[in-house]
């Protein structure tokens, strides 16, 4: 089994950090090294168009997912207002990766700020690659620190002009 997790802390209060993450149809916006796309999908497969953005998705539904290294189909388990979790498989590994927005003190009395944590738990012979520099895309923990730079980059800007979504 390996693990790989990462954290940051978000100046914006975690309803903002989740409207960011789930507003998938402008992740690319803001995401330029990580996630393309990520798109919830029918039973038949085709894309679902009830379903544009992470808000709609529930435990049970599928998204297709394009990102370094390839794509892949990832199943839905929890979808709450403090935590989004899926569960892929990809080249041979089963793996859940959790995203959590937890409510934190900001540093010197600033508030109210979000504890963004990725953490991805992977199952299967070739769990190395995801700690491998270069291999099949790079190293996941810097991936999720680059990921979470760009998040909080945008939450920080939304938060900032008073956007939502």
């Amino acid at each position: 089994m390996t693990i790989v997790s990462s954290s940051t802390i978000i100046a914006a209060p975690p309803s903002v950090v989740r409207a960011t993450f789930l507003d998938w149809p402008n992740l690319t916006k803001w995401d330029k090294r990580y996630m393309k796309t990520l798109t919830p999908l029918l039973p038949n497969g085709s894309p679902d168009p009830s379903k544009t953005s992470g808000f709609s998705v529930v435990p049970g539904d599928t998204l297709h997912a394009t990102f370094w290294g390839g794509e892949s189909h990832l199943e839905i388990l929890e979808n709450t207002e403090a935590v989004f979790k899926w569960k892929g498989v990809w080249h041979g590994l089963v793996a859940v990766r959790s995203f959590r927005y937890e409510e934190v003190e900001l540093e010197g009395g600033k508030g109210k700020g979000t504890r963004f944590t990725q953490d991805e738990v992977a199952k299967g012979l070739p769990g190395f690659i995801l700690t491998v520099d270069g291999w099949l895309g790079g190293n996941l923990k810097k991936k999720f620190e680059e990921f979470n730079a760009d998040l909080k980059g945008e939450c920080e800007r939304r938060s900032g002009e008073g956007v939502v979504s």
